[in-house]
């Protein structure tokens, strides 16, 4: 018998159908974290052996919907089979994100990768839970960051109002709960930890029971927008260290979030970079062979990516960038490698390239880029000094 769980008995009415055996489940502020358990690849294979798993989170986040254009991009400059099968074919897999994402590319078939916050990797890595990643994962590129949405009821003016008050960090082991952990720890702000889903907490906010929301999402999330449509709320804004080794500077805008921001201004905030981690499968495997198929259509495909209908994201990706410490994917490191010298021999011919080439995502698109970066640090800097 499993405690907290709910059993149909066929024949009672329906009152007196469901039972529960061996207590009540707690509330999810009481619950306990759960331990780490050994982790093993399950060489089932996938269903379908032309299908590549990419875990992407709870439906609360945004990377699902990201893995969602992935899949969908992909299949449809597709040639299909006699019977509407594909070469390649993205399956989004629902998670819970964080930590549990990770373990599930560890240890479930058909999953070979996921999209993964920075600074879980980074934890994980260091605290061996998982054992030593370095050699279990790859990484295939960097992808964009993830803010941290601070959603407060409006009595909360401040960040040191929360003092001692119940917040919610979301999901045992997830994203939102280790940064805004660390964050809060760093700014020597004790808070009472709940662990609740979104939809949840802000009903329990709307209640006064508790004080605020922690969420993780790539801005703007419409997530956010739905949660807070019918007003009482608003971001509070969550200061970095200016030698924070994990987060950087970033700012949520009245242009992310016309509901919760005014016209005109903005609420500082950290973010994190996200990572697309693959399974380190034998390189001679038919995984691998799949994988490196899916580094070569995504790649190559990267500037459908840029079109209006996407997520703004998908514009700050720079397929060159390298995560340190950590190794790339060899067919994505071949990819890059090749297209960084198809540009530099371009520029020393002055040749253009031939109509329908794929679209390189390189150093020119890298230059915009850290721009609008630099711009967030200044105006980041600025409002430090007004202190």
């Amino acid at each position: 018998m499993v405690p907290g769980r709910l059993i149909w008995i066929p024949g009672f009415k329906a009152t007196a159908a469901l039972l529960l055996l061996v207590g009540l489940c707690p509330w999810p502020s009481m619950a306990q974290a759960p331990a780490a358990a050994p982790v093993t690849k399950q060489t089932a294979p996938a269903p379908d052996p032309a299908t590549i798993g990419i875990v992407g989170g709870s439906p609360e986040g945004s990377t699902l919907s990201f893995v969602g254009e992935i899949a969908r991009v992909l299949a449809r400059g597709q040639e299909t089979g006699p019977n509407g099968e594909l070469a390649l074919r993205i399956l989004p897999v629902v998670g819970r994100g964080g930590v549990h994402d990770v373990r599930d590319i560890l240890s479930l078939p058909g999953v070979d990768m996921g999209i993964v916050p920075e600074h879980v990797l980074a934890r994980l890595q260091k605290s061996k839970e998982l054992g030593d990643l370095k050699v279990k994962l790859v990484y295939v590129t960097k992808l964009f960051s993830e803010e941290l949405h601070l959603i407060a009821r409006t009595d909360i003016r401040q960040l040191s109002d929360l003092s001692e008050k119940p917040v919610n960090l979301g999901d045992y082991g997830s994203g939102a709960e280790e940064m805004a952990r660390d964050l809060f720890s760093t700014l020597g702000l004790d808070v009472s930890e709940v662990h609740l889903g979104q939809d949840e907490a802000l009903e329990e906010m709307r209640q006064g029971r508790v004080a605020a929301t922690a969420f993780l999402a790539s801005k703007p999330a419409a997530f956010v927008e739905r949660l807070t449509r019918d007003g009482g709320f608003h971001l509070l804004p969550v200061p970095v260290s200016v030698d924070s080794a994990l987060y950087l500077p970033a700012f949520l805008r009245h242009e992310d979030y016309p509901n919760l921001v005014p016209e005109g201004e903005s609420v500082e905030t950290a973010a994190t970079g996200t990572v697309l981690i693959a399974y380190r499968w034998p390189e001679k495997s038919r995984r691998h062979q799949l994988l490196g198929n899916f580094v070569d259509a995504f790649f190559s495909r990267f500037s459908e990516f840029h079109a209006a209908a996407r997520h703004p994201k998908w514009r700050d990706v720079n397929l060159a960038v390298t995560v340190p410490g950590w190794e790339r994917f060899k067919p994505a490191e071949r990819w890059v490698q090749r297209s960084q010298a198809q540009q530099a021999g371009a520029a020393v011919t002055g040749s253009v390239a031939r109509p329908g080439t794929p679209r390189r995502t390189m150093p020119e698109e890298q230059t915009i880029h850290d721009e609008r970066l630099f711009q967030e640090f200044l105006e980041w800097r600025e409002q430090r000094g007004r202190r």
